[in-house]
């Protein structure tokens, strides 16, 4: 794709995982399936390479290392931490890369007929959830500058260089990133979603977990979210556990603000059965596409009807266990239902 730095998701699928990071791929080729999908852009890794260069904080960082000298201890990696986010963070945008920027944004804001509220996350070319920053509900083209700088500061977290120390590696090598610009849904409720069961593997079920408000509760483990069993093939919800759902993450002025769910709703499934099912279904189609058992994560929009209401927001291989090996007859059906929805 030559010297371009900056691509809509329907420029862009799992084939740019090492362009733009897995986040952005995967949802460029969400959008590619024809699956809903919030609208967005991607600065690849490239975009972040180019921000360091030309505002010559690549050297000044490694100045600042030079200067520090051996970091062995926690107070070390903090004091470095803080130190190379600052020369990062300090930085403005090269002028054409900043004007190219809010460019795309406009173009979003238009397609969505509104100064629409975006979240600006990291996109690492190897899955790290949670290690980089994630900035929601943001509004307007000069904050959407400043937290896409942010999500770049955030490579130089005092995890990731203790991670860099461990394993013999220079922390101005610190891997770069790509950074995704997304259309934030007005979720009456979000989650997560696994195409097997996390904890044996078990592919003949599904799991989906949820909860009031933004994924942020569910995924951040503030709390303990609804959870919906439901059976691969025959798409019946075989178990479910409703949860106190005491806290939500919610979107508020710019940013979002952890507040406390009315009584009446605290004991009350976040999900109907319907909606259980309809996520379902599209993460059943995410794994016939991709090949493996998928980890995902979806939003409930409390501004359209069922099934527009359902939103992707991420899909990803489940980490951590070792998914069973479907049987013969698994792989028959999974293949028939594959070529009669043209998955």
């Amino acid at each position: 794709m030559g010297d371009k730095w900056i691509f809509w998701f329907e420029e862009i699928g799992r084939e740019h995982n090492d362009l733009v990071g897995k986040k952005c791929a995967n949802l460029g080729e969400m959008t590619r399936m024809g699956l809903p999908v919030p609208r967005g852009f991607s600065l690849s890794i490239k975009a972040h390479e180019r921000f360091l260069k030309e505002t010559n904080a690549d050297q000044e960082i490694r100045q600042f290392l030079r200067e520090f000298g051996s970091v062995q201890t926690l107070r070390h990696y903090e004091e470095v931490s803080k130190g190379l986010r600052q020369i990062v963070g300090t930085k403005e945008m090269p002028q054409d890369m900043r004007q190219t920027i809010m460019s795309y944004y406009d173009i979003l804001c238009d397609k969505c007929g509104v100064e629409v509220a975006v979240s600006v996350r990291s996109a690492g070319t190897v899955s790290h959830p949670g290690q980089y920053e994630t900035y929601l509900n943001v509004k307007g083209k000069a904050e959407v500058l400043n937290k896409t700088v942010g999500v770049w500061t955030s490579i130089f977290n005092s995890r990731t260089i203790a991670s860099l120390i461990r394993n013999g590696l220079p922390i101005e090598d610190s891997p770069l990133i790509g950074v995704c610009v997304v259309e934030m849904i007005n979720a009456r409720c979000a989650g997560v979603g696994f195409t097997c069961d996390p904890v044996s593997g078990d592919r003949s079920k599904m799991t989906i977990e949820g909860s009031w408000g933004l994924g942020e509760s569910v995924v951040g483990g503030a709390l303990t979210p609804d959870k919906y069993i439901v059976d691969r093939y025959t798409l019946n919800i075989i178990e479910r556990v409703i949860s106190d759902k005491e806290v939500q993450v919610a979107a508020k002025g710019e940013g979002t603000v952890e507040e406390e769910v009315p009584a009446d709703k605290r004991l009350i499934s976040c999900l109907s059965d319907e909606e259980v099912v309809g996520i379902a279904e599209l993460a059943k189609a995410l794994e016939l596409h991709f090949g493996v058992p998928q980890d995902m994560e979806w939003a409930i929009s409390d501004d359209l009807p069922f099934p527009d209401s359902i939103f992707l927001l991420q899909t990803r291989p489940v980490a951590g266990i070792k998914a069973k090996t479907p049987s013969s007859l698994t792989r028959v059906i999974d293949e028939v239902v594959k070529d009669v929805f043209k998955l």
